[in-house]
């Protein structure tokens, strides 16, 4: 009796706060220790700890089953792997932006392919758009300067005979694809080179070649003009096939093309094909992490390992593309 009692009354009690709000006591929310403190002497600890990133930059060809580029891609329509990891397409460049042309000449003595040698340069100047650039770095010479020598038969005869046959052909390589990282801050550069092949010594490693070549993170064209008169001999004839092979695969491995010219008639067919693929290609990048850091949260570790990419398009009706792009850089130190 005494419980039931108890009951009625805590009943009671509760009914007629509910029905004298004024008399209600407010429900005040569970503080913390920490909560109590004056406003003062509160701190908020946050812990941040950067990862360093640095971009990459794709140049990126699709053609379709009969080599012609396609440039109607969206960002949607692509797809960045490095290793088996997807990455975030956070740079899409269109096929409409300018190209910077890098030309690198390197000739032998030979009089047949030096003709050649000046018709091939003629031909790009003749081929590029307004808003593309042009530099021959041997010559020193931008884009006004070379069309000045193209006008003038006996002066661009006159300029590449001060071309030096006797360098690497590697070396080349790489100054002409420095002069546009130092000249241009365009997203698209390329570097043509017009070649013989007989300066590509059989003895230089395939992995320093293709360390020289990725390592410029720019694709490499190259242009090899075999007249045939040189096969005559023997160490030549034989020497031939591994230095098209070689050339083939540095161009394939960082995105670019190697085209055989044989004869005066070739020569326009072949810079039309490099520059419509030059001039069609989009530039696709991701921001890269050091995968060192992620592992031992070493901070800035940039240690050089080759990181191999991939890129995939796949597009919304479904065609059938091909797609031409590098297969990994070097990540190395930005700076």
């Amino acid at each position: 009796m005494n419980l039931a009692a108890a009951a009625i009354a805590t009943s009671a009690t509760v009914m007629a706060q509910a029905q004298d709000p004024q008399k209600q006591l407010p429900q005040k929310p569970a503080e913390s220790a920490q909560d109590n403190q004056p406003e003062s002497n509160k701190r908020e600890f946050v812990l941040t700890i950067p990862i360093p990133t640095f971009p990459i930059r794709i140049n990126v060809s699709v053609v379709d089953g009969a080599n012609r580029p396609i440039s109607d891609l969206t960002r949607e329509e692509f797809a960045i792997f490095e290793g088996y990891v997807t990455q975030d397409v956070g740079y899409f460049a269109r096929p409409d932006s300018p190209v910077n042309f890098r030309l690198a000449l390197h000739i032998s003595d030979n009089e047949s392919l030096k003709l050649m040698a000046q018709q091939t340069v003629r031909s790009f100047v003749s081929k590029i758009r307004s808003t593309d650039d042009l530099v021959i770095p041997q010559l020193n010479a931008g884009r006004e300067t070379v069309r000045d020598y193209t006008a003038d038969e006996r002066k661009l005869e006159y300029a590449l005979s001060g071309i030096s046959s006797s360098r690497k052909l590697i070396t080349l390589v790489s100054e002409a694809t420095k002069s546009t990282k130092e000249k241009s801050k365009a997203p698209r550069n390329a570097v043509i080179v017009i070649t013989d092949g007989h300066g590509l010594s059989s003895t230089v490693g395939a992995r320093d070649a293709d360390y020289s070549i990725l390592l410029q993170g720019a694709p490499i064209n190259f242009i090899i003009l075999d007249d045939g008169r040189h096969l005559a001999r023997h160490a030549a004839r034989s020497r031939a096939p591994r230095t098209m092979g070689s050339l083939k695969r540095l161009a394939a491995a960082s995105g670019g093309l190697a085209l055989v010219v044989k004869n005066e008639d070739e020569i326009s067919a072949a810079t039309e094909q490099i520059i419509e693929r030059l001039k069609n290609q989009y530039t696709v990048g991701f921001d890269a992490i050091d995968h060192k850091i992620m592992e031992a949260n070493i901070i800035g570790k940039y240690d050089g390992p080759f990181r191999h990419i991939r890129v995939a398009v796949t597009p919304k009706d479904k065609r059938k593309v091909k797609v031409c792009a590098p297969s990994g850089y070097y990540a190395v130190d930005p700076r």
